[in-house]
């Protein structure tokens, strides 16, 4: 019988309430891209992209697609990703997400996990590191995760971001375990798809950092996903885990 040796973390909208403040500078920095393009901000259309668990390059590239949608082939639009990543996303993310408050309770959760029920801590995220390792410093819990807990699927697995298993294949090898004896903690379906492609035993949803009118939406579609059970307070995290029965 497997037992839950790791507990795996996403970090955007799990950890930290990251995802508005990455929202807001990611429809800004596309936003001056329309602008420089086509004069106009398109925010309709940025409005209209599914950023919920996404890499920025996979929203570049939803929002490539809506403005080729109504061009000519000759006329194609080709997004230079990395410069915008690089170049304007980064330098204004960097500095804001700083500001970005943790879950409530995160830091007695994880001290429950780690000294109450001896279990490792991990953080797996399509993020790089540079959007994690900066909040957990200043919030002291880099002694609890530190560096070599972290695992980008954007650095580590490139080109494999969730939904696809493998950067949470790669944390289970990397950390000794079967996938089997991890539990993932996740609040987008994105990222539950990629648990549970993966194998990963105990798989929790979180909404504890959604909008109140996105609750509901979201703990069903976590479910249809492939969590075993939803939680909407990190303080609930042990005692799913405890009542684990793979």
């Amino acid at each position: 019988m497997n037992q839950i040796k790791e507990v795996m973390f996403d970090f955007d909208g799990t950890i930290a309430n990251t995802e508005p403040i990455s929202l807001v500078v990611t429809r800004r920095v596309l936003s001056d891209y329309a602008n420089s393009l086509f004069a106009k901000p398109m925010t309709d259309e940025i409005a209209s992209l599914d950023m919920r668990g996404k890499d920025f390059g996979q929203i570049a590239q939803q929002f490539q697609n809506i403005i080729n949608a109504g061009l000519p082939d000759a006329s194609q639009i080709t997004i230079d990703i990395e410069d915008l990543r690089i170049n304007k996303l980064r330098p204004e993310t960097k500095q804001a997400l700083l500001e970005a408050k943790l879950a409530p309770h995160i830091g007695e959760t994880f001290a429950e996990l780690q000294d109450d029920m001896k279990l490792g801590l991990s953080v797996v995220s399509n993020s790089p590191r540079m959007r994690i390792q900066p909040l957990l410093d200043k919030h002291k819990h880099d002694t609890r995760i530190p560096a070599h807990r972290l695992f980008s699927a954007f650095e580590d697995v490139a080109g494999k971001l969730k939904e696809d298993p493998a950067i949470y294949l790669l944390a289970a090898k990397t950390l000794g375990i079967t996938p089997a004896e991890a539990a993932a903690v996740e609040d987008s379906v994105t990222g539950m798809k990629a648990a549970n492609s993966a194998g990963i035993g105990l798989r929790v949803g979180y909404t504890g950092l959604a909008e109140p009118h996105e609750v509901e939406k979201l703990k069903a579609a976590l479910i249809a996903a492939g969590a075993h059970v939803v939680i909407d307070d990190m303080k609930k995290l042990p005692a799913a885990i405890r009542a684990f029965k793979p």
